[in-house]
């Protein structure tokens, strides 16, 4: 494992980087089990690369503080985690198609069912294999996405266990606003969900673990909080949105780079693509070797800042593919090599992922999955 000076050494390889602390991740799932109490257990939700985190090295955190179910979204990317040596129980979370089924069986996943040819695919893999293979059930409660109706649930439930092979790991849905001040809607999906629950039972169908709680289902909802919930932005200290937050975390995540060039320019220079940025004042303008392709989005030319000396310096004119221009004012002494923030704190001073999404007028899950894969991540341990 790296440590802090390790990484701050070898950041000078790079035009920029990532940081990633797991310590901050592995706090942050203590704070999510104590939260949440022994008797419910935590999936971590590792989609899209850990949220742009690095899937595997964060799998290893997770479980190290005490999570014990993974959550993905395809099973490539359960194979992956499994190729890398991780064996916590891992549950696909979309629906799958019936080729992908030899996949499943062959990495050890849990699979998501919501439809008739998938388990079929599923049950004559795990015959031709000789293994049982885990399933849970999707309900659609109201996110309209996948999943059969609470209606349905005890009829498919019972045509799934019919077929050899399968066995029924848990039952489950998902919440649609859950980070919303009206509480309206999730709680009649929670309704909806009951409702399911109660006609498996009636049924004589056990679902051994019942889940619903996202992030910020786990943080406003306790009643949702039932035999497992499926933290993701959570996991990664990063609030989901909600009026009051009585988890301390610790984000996980600082997106740096350095200025490349620096350069003192006269009233009415223009800047960048499309001179939608013209200098009112002699300024010293900087450039960070940064852009779109990297995953700061385009949207935030003339409107975003970065940290430099713990101040934010605006972004001047459209973000580039592979560079931003910040307009540093009369800044004295302005070198190349220093250190620039995107996202995290400098001096006391920070930019939040949130305030990031905000800016772009999106969520903050699409900020951090879209990180660059160019970028390199350095992995701490606090």
């Amino acid at each position: 494992m790296r440590d802090r000076v390790t990484a701050t050494s070898e950041a000078r390889c790079f035009n920029s980087w990532l940081e990633i602390d797991l310590g901050a991740i592995e706090h942050n799932i203590r704070a999510v089990r104590e939260f949440v109490g022994p008797a419910t257990q935590v999936m971590a939700i590792l989609k899209a690369d850990g949220y742009g985190h690095g899937a595997i090295p964060v799998a290893g955190a997770v479980a190290r503080a005490g999570a014990t179910w993974l959550g993905v979204a395809s099973a490539l990317e359960g194979a992956q985690l499994r190729e890398a040596g991780i064996e916590t129980p891992i549950l696909v979370l979309g629906a799958g198609f019936p080729e992908q089924a030899g996949e499943v069986v062959r990495y050890g996943l849990s699979q998501t069912v919501a439809n008739g040819e998938v388990p079929e695919a599923l049950s004559r893999a795990a015959a031709q294999a000789g293994v049982q293979v885990g399933v849970h059930i999707k309900v659609d409660t109201g996110m309209g996405r996948l999943g059969i109706m609470p209606d349905e649930a005890a009829t498919f439930a019972r045509r799934l266990l019919a077929l050899p092979g399968l066995r029924l790991e848990g039952v489950f849905s998902h919440l649609a606003t859950a980070e919303e001040e009206d509480p309206a809607y999730a709680l009649g999906q929670l309704a909806r969900f009951q409702q399911a629950l109660q006609g498996l039972q009636e049924s004589g169908v056990q679902a051994p673990l019942r889940h619903i709680a996202n992030s910020a289902g786990v943080v406003n909802f306790r009643q949702m909080h039932l035999d497992l919930v499926r933290p993701g932005l959570l996991a990664y200290g990063i609030a989901p949105g909600c009026k009051n937050m009585p988890l301390r975390l610790r984000p996980a995540l600082t997106w740096k780079s350095r200025l490349a060039f620096v350069k003192r320019v006269p009233k009415g220079t223009s800047l960048s693509y499309g001179r939608t940025y013209i200098t009112v004042r002699e300024t010293t303008i900087a450039t960070v070797p940064v852009g779109y392709a990297d995953g700061y989005c385009r949207v935030l030319s003339n409107r975003g800042a970065l940290l430099v000396r713990g101040r934010p310096f605006p972004v001047a004119g459209r973000v580039c593919m592979d560079h931003i221009l910040l307009d540093m004012g009369d800044e004295p002494n302005v070198r190349v090599g220093e250190e620039v923030v995107l996202i995290g704190w400098q001096e006391g001073a920070g930019i939040t992922a949130n305030e990031v999404a905000s800016g772009q007028g999106t969520v903050v899950h699409e900020v951090v999955a879209r990180l660059g894969k160019r970028l390199p991540r350095l992995y701490l341990d606090s």
